[in-house]
């Protein structure tokens, strides 16, 4: 509880002091989408620009890897992101409130030719293909999330590709349906989540 109350004051302080006075916001906590879909999407929470710079610091960036973030939100993980050498930088989410929210982030930070977003479901987003590394922050429950791994689990079948998972609530799924390594794990002391850095591929068929 106490360690609850601790985050929720240091959110609120970045968000009142120094968010809202330039218009901006990526902190604070948005329960809507969960609320309307009954726990299936789980809505926004965001993942402090330490812990993000954690791990993207983590990572060996060749300057042609492309991000998506399944389930942005107000965009927090995007913007930092946007300090990286990836050569695109993108993310979904399904709420249009939080889309715009983020876009307009982007547009008072500066960043908006750099980092895109677009309003779109996970399980109807068709092009997973073009990205290799790909962000989520624990963003639904597991009807959906068994269909996006379905999904990324077809373009780990084409090329490699690196899953960042920040409370990897559904970690087992991808360990139930393909061969999942692990590269890093990193703690978020401010959250008390772990986030899983790992890397899979479609499992091997045995010989019958």
């Amino acid at each position: 509880m106490f360690t609850r109350w601790k985050r929720y004051l240091q959110f609120s302080i970045q968000y009142f002091l120094f968010e809202r006075p330039k218009g901006l916001d990526f902190t604070m906590r948005n329960k809507s989408l969960l609320k309307k879909s009954d726990g299936l999407y789980h809505g926004y929470s965001r993942t402090t620009e330490k812990h993000t710079k954690a791990i993207f610091d983590s990572l060996i960036l060749n300057g042609e890897d492309k991000l998506l973030d399944i389930g942005c939100g107000k965009g927090a993980v995007l913007r930092t992101a946007a300090e990286y050498p990836f050569q695109e930088i993108a993310g979904i989410d399904i709420d249009a409130n939080l889309i715009d929210i983020a876009v307009r982030n982007f547009q008072i930070l500066g960043i908006e030719d750099r980092v895109s977003c677009m309003r779109i479901s996970a399980t109807k987003f068709k092009e997973y293909n073009k990205y290799n590394i790909f962000f989520m922050f624990n963003p639904f429950a597991g009807p959906v999330m068994e269909k996006v791994v379905d999904e990324l689990l077809k373009v780990s079948e084409k090329k490699a590709i690196t899953i960042i998972y920040h409370n990897p609530v559904y970690l087992e799924l991808f360990r139930q349906k393909g061969e999942v390594t692990v590269l890093k794990q990193l703690y978020d002391k401010t959250k008390n989540y772990y986030t899983c850095i790992f890397t899979v591929k479609p499992m091997q068929k045995t010989a019958s």
